[in-house]
């Protein structure tokens, strides 16, 4: 991170800080209204965000296709931080939680917009 010349380093600004806290709040609050697909990573020993919040969008969320999965001893950056046997684990996670996803095809997709579309039309006639 502190050689990627891309990543900010310097302090916090105090509005970006108060604005990061009401996104946060808000997101919090409407955890329950996500109802698309999601896969939840977090590594164990992870000192930048809490598990718990991660585990609480599991809990809280609508969808019916969510998973979570929690690294033990792994930190923040799962994907660029941790030992390459460690990432490696973490890419087979992912990859085999999109190739699950990928059998059906797009049928699900397909009907969820049909549903969208059908209820668009349905309050453009009333």
């Amino acid at each position: 991170v502190r050689a990627n010349p891309y990543c900010y380093k310097g302090r916090l600004r105090l509005n970006t800080a108060n604005e990061l806290l009401n996104t946060s709040l808000e997101v919090e609050q409407r955890l329950h209204e996500v109802s698309f697909p999601f896969l939840v990573l977090h590594g164990g020993e992870d000192k930048v965000t809490d598990k718990a919040v991660s585990q609480q969008l599991y809990n809280d969320a609508a969808s019916s296709d969510k998973s979570f999965k929690l690294y033990p001893g792994m930190w923040h950056g799962l994907l660029y931080g941790e030992l390459p046997e460690n990432i490696e684990i973490v890419f087979a996670d992912i990859i085999s939680w999109l190739n699950q996803r990928s059998e059906f095809g797009n049928s699900r997709l397909e009907r969820e917009l049909k549903l969208q579309d059908d209820e668009i039309l349905i309050s453009k006639q009333k």
